[in-house]
C-alpha cells in the first residue's frame, strides 16, 4: 500500500528542515529548502512499500517540472506511522527516470495533436456524404 499524506510530508519537512510554500497545491513544489539566498526546490515522496508512485496521468509540463527538484523519500513500516529511512535523490540522479516518463506520455500526446485533424476529417466526410445523398436525390428529381 503506497500512502503520501499531509502528516508524512510534514515529518520530513521538519526532519531535513523544509519549508512549505504558502501557496502550495498538490501539483506544485511540495516543499523548498533555503540556503542563503538559494532556494532548492523538492519533491516529497512517502510509501509503507519498498516501491513509490507518481501522479496519474501526468503530461509533459507536469513532468518536466521533476527536472529542476531533488527528490526526499520516505519509508515507513507497514502501519504508516514510523519512519524507517529516506532516500535523496538530485536532478541528475533523477533525470534518466524523467527522461524516461517523457519518452512513454510522448505518444499520447502526439496521439491528442492528431484529434483535431481525425475530427475534421470526419466531419468533412460526413459532409461529402450529405452532399452525396443530396446530389442523388436532386439528380433523380432533375432526372440528370
Amino acid at each position: 500500500m503506497t500512502v503520501q499524506d499531509d502528516i508524512r510530508e510534514n515529518e520530513l519537512i521538519q526532519l531535513f528542515n523544509l519549508e512549505m510554500l504558502a501557496n502550495s497545491t498538490r501539483s506544485g513544489t511540495d516543499a523548498i529548502l533555503t540556503l542563503n539566498s538559494l532556494i532548492i526546490p523538492f519533491e516529497l515522496k512517502s510509501t509503507t512499500n519498498i516501491s513509490v508512485t507518481t501522479v496519474r496521468d501526468s503530461g509533459t509540463e507536469h513532468i518536466k517540472k521533476w527536472g529542476v527538484q531533488h527528490w526526499l523519500f520516505g519509508f515507513y513500516k507497514k502501519a504508516g506511522k514510523t519512519l524507517k529511512y529516506c532516500l535523496y535523490a538530485s536532478p541528475k540522479m533523477m533525470a534518466p527516470w524523467i527522461s524516461e516518463k517523457l519518452a512513454y506520455v510522448a505518444s499520447d500526446y502526439k496521439l491528442f495533436q492528431l484529434i483535431p485533424l481525425i475530427i475534421c476529417f470526419f466531419r468533412y466526410k460526413k459532409l461529402l456524404n450529405i452532399l452525396q445523398e443530396s446530389y442523388v436525390e436532386l439528380s433523380h428529381i432533375l432526372c440528370l
